[in-house]
């Protein structure tokens, strides 16, 4: 993982984790493999960003655009429907404010609440 995408990772974590509603993002599979053993041959440097995937445009299809996978878990005490209206608004504002005239779709998977 390049610089760039350790630095988009983290100011995506960071307004993730600014919208109200948000209690944390979901570990991934990757986190909790290395959970499981010290020293995990899947573990790759600066994929330290849990609940956060981006993917390169794959050319194919009709769109050009970045993927943007986001995985959390909401808190109880507010509608989950307005949390992920409004990380997914965040998100993309915050991206299109930082890499103007990127194409980006953008994901967001609520996997619990607490």
């Amino acid at each position: 993982m390049s610089a760039s995408a350790d630095t988009m990772h983290s100011e995506l974590a960071h307004v993730v984790r600014e919208v109200p509603g948000v209690a944390f993002l979901a570990p991934g599979l990757r986190s909790r493999l290395r959970a499981l053993r010290a020293t995990s041959p899947l573990a790759r440097p600066g994929d330290d960003t849990p609940g956060i995937t981006v993917s390169a445009p794959s050319g194919e299809g009709r769109t050009s655009a970045t993927t943007v996978e986001i995985r959390l878990i909401c808190r109880s005490d507010r509608r989950t429907l307005d949390t992920t209206r409004a990380v997914r608004e965040a998100v993309d504002h915050h991206l299109t404010t930082r890499h103007p005239g990127d194409e980006f779709r953008i994901i967001v998977t609520v996997t619990g609440v607490t």
